[in-house]
């Protein structure tokens, strides 16, 4: 149990099941994620990286008009998902390159390798992945400069600079679970996990061979809630 103070608490909205809520904060890493690259209808946008926070970019960028939204992956098996969610998927060797905008959220130096070739003459690549204090390195001696390539940080911490005059974290929070009325995103939950049962199954959530994408902690009857 928590304490704390009345005006940090957000209201679910009532068309968003608590389970379906849990995606809140990765959503508004998306949302802020998607105001730092600022795509527009019709692009060509790449998201390398096929975890939550790229899942979640992907399905606001599919939501333009007209945009070819590509999920980059290692993995086949996430697919499925990136269709569910209106997006096209394709591994680093088959993306589609001359990209107009190019999120990066794998979280590796091969990721982010892809992320700068598939980038476009100009294009941004809008950096989402949390590496901590580890070094990583990044081609920047290939084309690079010669293409004019613009690398950027995106983290949620502050409101993109973008929107940060008119919105506050609160509003932000607000936003984002909005966001989450659609009911093709109970695809990125996993089967919840009671809450005892979880030094027994976390090993193989966290396992290479996981395709849990997000795993619900089965807390919800406690908390009297329905899902």
């Amino acid at each position: 149990l928590f304490i704390v103070p009345a005006d940090a608490v957000v209201a679910i909205p009532a068309e968003v099941p608590p389970r379906r809520a849990v995606l809140a904060p990765n959503m508004e890493t998306a949302l802020n994620g998607v105001w730092d690259g600022a795509p527009g209808p019709a692009d060509r946008i790449a998201v390398v990286g096929g975890g939550l926070v790229g899942l979640l970019v992907a399905y606001l960028c599919a939501r333009l008009p007209g945009a070819e939204v590509t999920v980059v992956d290692i993995a086949p098996g996430r697919a499925g998902l990136a269709h569910a969610l209106g997006a096209r998927f394709a591994s680093p060797d088959n993306a589609p390159e001359d990209c107009d905008l190019v999120f990066h959220a794998s979280g590796t130096a091969a990721g982010l390798a892809t992320a700068l070739r598939l980038a476009g003459e100009e294009a941004s690549i809008v950096e989402l992945s949390w590496y901590g204090s580890g070094e990583v390195a990044a081609p920047l001696g290939e084309a690079f400069h010669s293409r004019r390539l613009r690398l950027v940080s995106s983290q949620v911490g502050k409101v993109a600079p973008s929107h940060r005059v008119r919105w506050t974290h609160g509003r932000r929070l607000s936003a984002a679970l909005a966001l989450l009325k659609d009911p093709v995103l109970d695809a990125l939950l996993a089967p919840a996990v009671a809450f005892e049962e979880l030094p027994a199954a976390l090993p193989a959530v966290f396992g290479a061979d996981s395709d849990v994408i997000c795993q619900p902690i089965g807390l919800f009857e406690v908390l009297g809630c329905q899902q």
